[in-house]
């Protein structure tokens, strides 16, 4: 079935006037020159200096994706030579999108190229604009070249660049971030809009942790973590991952799912709420569970969380990557599933609704 939603963007780009554009989970996304997006595990928001939305995500280019014999079976680059298994190539390109939308999309460019940038593999980039140094800056993890990515995991990390423009080049900063555990999984990074001092978190796994989430403060200019100096410690249990971090009403908002090398059955959207970043967070439920009694079972949504767009209105809208799910094979073109977060506010803190399947919905912009 259709949810139907419709919201009005507070921006002025269109006047007061609303249309309404329809958001489809089932087509797979193409730029405004009919282009196949090749955007993933990124992030969305309203870029205010701009004046639109921008997409950034990572570029997986044209590998076929396979199913391997061991665990993972959906992700068998870790196995082969570094650099050479799809999603594990040192190609990878992060790719930038702008939209006056959210659905009509212009591909702006790559905007941390490899030229620029030490050899490995790269995923999951997330950017922010910070106000105060008038930058734009970009976390991404970091793989260094080894025998295969396995056997470089114990030693990625998170990288940071930063650029003048959203459009890049950015220009590397931090090679390799200060976290309190080494061997940095799945990230998000989030600038918590009721900080009077500009303060921005990081919450992330890590594979010296057994994948176990955790958040840290940021330093003043967003290029490192305070790593032991400000953390909430273990929040989630192990194997765990892909973490979400946002704020409603005051409310903080932490969504992450079981260990998921690009499974095609889902990996859930467990929620944790706290008064604030560094807690004392509290254990909600899960918005996105198995269908059956299998913990690592298929879920409704088989997504992996990815982000949350702070949207029109008011308004948030979960993202989740679809991976396996490209009609031609190729990683490039997994869709992304995005949906209208329903929220109880009955409740305190106010608490999310189960999420569902739907084909497509609609937003008034």
């Amino acid at each position: 079935f259709q949810i139907v939603l419709v919201v009005l963007v507070a921006w002025g780009l269109r006047g007061t006037s609303s249309v309404n554009v329809t958001v489809s989970n089932l087509a797979a996304r193409v730029d405004v020159d009919g282009q196949l997006m090749d955007v993933h595990d990124g992030n969305v928001w309203f870029d205010a200096k701009e004046k639109t939305w921008l997409w950034y995500g990572m570029g997986y280019t044209n590998c076929t994706e396979e199913t391997g014999v061991l665990p993972p079976r959906d992700c068998p680059g870790i196995y082969r030579k570094f650099g050479q298994g799809c999603g594990f190539r040192t190609d990878h390109l992060v790719n930038l999108y702008s939209s006056p939308d959210l659905v009509s999309w212009t591909y702006v460019g790559d905007v941390f190229p490899q030229g620029g940038r030490p050899e490995g593999i790269y995923f999951r980039p997330k950017v922010l604009f910070n106000p105060a140094s008038e930058e734009y800056v970009l976390w991404i993890n970091y793989l260094p070249p080894a025998l295969n990515p396995l056997i470089s995991y114990p030693e990625a990390t998170f990288s940071v660049a930063t650029s003048k423009t959203a459009a890049g080049p950015f220009e590397l900063k931090t090679p390799s971030v200060n976290i309190a555990n080494p061997g940095g999984g799945d990230f998000t990074v989030m600038a918590d809009p009721n900080a009077v001092d500009g303060a921005a978190y990081l919450a992330y796994d890590a594979w010296s942790n057994g994948h176990t989430v955790v958040i840290e403060q940021l330093t003043d200019d967003w290029h490192d973590s305070l790593g032991n100096a400000s953390t909430t410690g273990a929040l989630s249990e192990e194997k765990n991952e892909a973490p979400i971090l946002f704020e409603r009403k005051g409310t903080y908002y932490l969504l992450y799912g079981h260990t998921c090398c690009f499974c095609r059955q889902g990996s859930g959207a467990i929620v944790m709420t706290a008064p604030d970043p560094l807690g004392p967070w509290e254990m909600a439920s899960d918005i996105n569970p198995p269908s059956g009694l299998l913990e690592f079972g298929e879920r409704a949504i088989k997504a992996q969380c990815n982000y949350v767009i702070a949207g029109p209105n008011g308004q948030y809208l979960y993202t989740g990557d679809l991976w396996t799910s490209a009609p031609d094979h190729l990683k490039s073109h997994d869709l992304q599933y995005w949906y209208p977060l329903e929220f109880d506010d009955t409740t305190d803190p106010p608490s999310i609704r189960q999420m569902e399947w739907v084909d497509s919905f609609e937003i008034g912009v």
